[in-house]
């Protein structure tokens, strides 16, 4: 990503260091080119200065791609930061000093980030969620590995016809089912495709 220069270095000099209060949380919303990947770059290695181990700190992102470009700025800065001539550039310098004290902190706990550059945990939402649930198997009652799959509408179609199945059984559900079938006339291809199509906006539920 390259940092725009259109923009003085003191228009927003103030909340940029705000942002790095690491004690806080923000949103920050700014144009492209403004250097948001800079800024979350160094709220990274503000963090790297401060935690027991690096696995505590979690980025995350929407693609593979962004993440590893993240993981690969976050360990050039660790290797500009060896430089003891700092960078006249003020962005520059910021991640200069905040990667040399990232590095300190690195060093005193032996983590060797250069040999394993996956302890920085930079991961899309699904590689999260993938983690987690590999890591608590019984809570998360899958019964084996879970994958990521790319497309997920058979899956919910399953989860439809799944769900109709409920008609079988007895409670509130089953009370449920049969009101939405019979206010479509008990045709189960319109419900199941209703309720798949209704799965693959979930994000939208609230």
């Amino acid at each position: 990503m390259t940092e725009a220069r259109a923009y003085p270095a003191t228009a927003d000099a103030a909340a940029r260091a705000q942002a790095l209060d690491i004690t806080r949380s923000f949103i920050v919303q700014a144009p492209a080119g403004s250097g948001k990947t800079e800024l979350l770059i160094q709220r990274f290695l503000a963090l790297l200065a401060q935690v027991d181990a690096p696995e505590e700190i979690v980025a995350i992102t929407f693609t593979r791609k962004a993440a590893a470009e993240m993981r690969t700025r976050v360990l050039a800065a660790l290797t500009d930061a060896q430089q003891d001539t700092p960078p006249e550039a003020p962005h520059k310098l910021n991640t200069w000093k905040l990667a040399r004290a990232a590095r300190m902190r690195a060093h005193a706990g032996q983590w060797e980030l250069e040999k394993n550059p996956n302890r920085l945990r930079m991961h899309t939402i699904d590689a999260l969620c993938h983690a987690l649930a590999r890591q608590m198997p019984v809570l998360s009652r899958f019964g084996g590995q879970p994958q990521t799959v790319e497309d997920p509408r058979p899956l919910y179609v399953e989860a439809a016809h799944r769900t109709l199945a409920l008609l079988e059984t007895e409670g509130a559900q089953a009370a449920a089912v049969a009101s939405v079938l019979l206010h479509l006339d008990n045709n189960v291809g319109v419900v199941a495709d209703l309720l798949a199509a209704m799965l693959a906006k979930r994000d939208q539920w609230i």
